[in-house]
């Protein structure tokens, strides 16, 4: 095998990796498949403008396509007119989709890429994708041309249908089943000695109605997030040495329930909670945001917002001084 040879498969292999790592992060089981993909989807998809329901069968599809392209790179099927410029189109639609993502949220928190197993920036993702069409461009010049078979196109069509299928097996649609809320099994914390400011309608009251009542501290949560329990049992510390301490709700995703006793153990204390599906827990959250989400609200109106383990996350003594509003 002369050295050019030896560059082509470097070439092929390095691709072929970036691309079936990618696709096994998307469904890396951390807490599990489930979570991995839908959070995928509400963080990739639907800030595109796609519904839930849409993004849930799209998300496996991208995902499909990547672990074809990850195998077909080291085909000899149509590498030279089909695949590589694949390839080449499918990074540069991630790259102007993740510069979209810095104009709007900036270049900040985990871009998905890689799911949860290597977190990076959307700007850390962008020079992987140039990176990756850099190689590939090399790679185009280098290879031979095609002499394949037509009958081979059907060959990597039913790659991308057993990845297609494969998902969808391992990782099945579930239909939206969320927390039905009745407001009045909730009750009004009354502040007789605090005067709060004027009531409002939040972004949160049409999911979760006892949001704007009173004063409280409204917490989105992971059972099994590490960070998400540190977050709770410093609230939990701070509710018994403060005076009058806000009411505390907590609204958790459907994964991992059967945590949840285990996470108030770890808190020291019980609190209401409600459970929503993943899809419409990143919907009240939005987007932008992650776990552990914690606001402080009065009336409605949003004191202080915590959210995510990097710039925006949770400071107690922050929370501390925020309970001092007059």
């Amino acid at each position: 095998m002369n050295n050019k040879s030896i560059g082509i498969w470097v070439i092929r292999i390095v691709v072929s990796l970036l691309f079936l790592i990618s696709a096994y992060a998307k469904v890396y089981h951390e807490p599990s498949a489930y979570f991995s993909i839908t959070t995928f989807e509400a963080k990739q998809l639907v800030p595109l403008g796609f519904s839930s329901e849409i993004s849930s069968y799209l998300s496996r599809i991208l995902i499909a396509l990547e672990f074809s392209i990850g195998i077909l790179i080291l085909l000899p099927f149509y590498l030279k007119r089909i695949v590589i410029p694949l390839t080449v189109f499918v990074l540069a639609a991630f790259c102007i989709h993740l510069a979209i993502q810095i104009y709007l949220t900036g270049n900040s928190g985990n871009c998905g890429c890689f799911g949860t197993l290597l977190p990076m920036t959307p700007l850390e993702a962008i020079l992987k994708n140039i990176f990756a069409i850099g190689l590939l461009m090399i790679l185009i010049k280098l290879v031979p041309n095609d002499r394949s078979k037509k009958i081979e196109i059907f060959y990597g069509f039913l790659i991308y249908l057993f990845f297609i299928v494969g998902i969808m097996v391992l990782v099945p649609i579930k239909s939206s089943d969320n927390i039905i809320i009745d407001s009045n099994s909730y009750l009004v914390q009354e502040d007789l000695i605090l005067e709060g400011p004027k009531q409002i309608k939040s972004e949160f009251s049409q999911t979760l109605p006892f949001a704007d009542n009173g004063r409280l501290i409204l917490c989105f949560f992971a059972p099994g997030c590490d960070h998400c329990r540190a977050a709770v049992r410093s609230i939990d510390s701070l509710s018994k040495i403060v005076e009058n301490f806000p009411k505390v709700e907590i609204v958790f995703m459907d994964e991992e329930v059967d945590k949840i006793p285990e996470f108030f153990e770890y808190a020291g204390s019980q609190y209401h909670y409600i459970v929503l599906d993943i899809s419409t827990f990143y919907d009240v959250l939005t987007w932008e945001r992650d776990t552990p989400g914690i606001f402080y609200m009065w009336n409605g109106n949003v004191l202080k917002e915590f959210n995510g383990i990097n710039e925006n996350a949770f400071d107690p003594k922050l929370l501390l001084k925020s309970l001092d509003y007059k």
